[in-house]
């Protein structure tokens, strides 16, 4: 919840804790209903665990984007790999749809959004020269 109410994206959009535990609750869903056991040989049960993360990327997928992932532990990465495996059906992305573009950013004012790619281009020029001043974050590796 904590996430939510200080991400700026979500106050720019008007979105707090509640509005997403429907979205929340489908992908729980549909994750559970991906999700398989199956049994080998005697008591051995591999269980198959679909992970909301991997529907969320599946059905960024089936919209034709590619989303830029990051990930921080072998888990996540494969994570990440198994989505790739993972298939929707038109009504689970229908019912995605609906719940997730309830609040798009293509429904604020013009000027919000060019405003935010405006700042965000600033920023990105500023990184940018801090990096070739010598100021970055990043390491360069020689």
């Amino acid at each position: 919840r904590r996430k939510v109410a200080g991400n700026k994206p979500a106050k720019m959009m008007g979105i707090n804790w509640v509005d997403l535990i429907p979205l929340r609750t489908a992908l729980r869903d549909i994750a559970d209903a991906h999700s398989s056991s199956t049994t080998k040989g005697g008591d051995s049960t591999v269980k198959k665990r679909v992970s909301m993360a991997q529907v969320v990327l599946c059905w960024c997928r089936n919209h034709n984007t590619i989303p830029l992932v990051g990930c921080r532990s072998k888990q996540q990465a494969e994570d990440i790999l198994a989505s790739l495996s993972l298939h929707l059906s038109s009504e689970e992305v229908a019912a995605l749809d609906t719940l997730a573009l309830k609040k798009c950013t293509l429904d604020s004012p013009p000027w919000r959004r060019k405003l935010f790619v405006a700042l965000a281009g600033v920023v990105m020029v500023a990184c940018r020269w801090l990096d070739e001043w010598g100021f970055g974050v990043v390491e360069r590796v020689e």
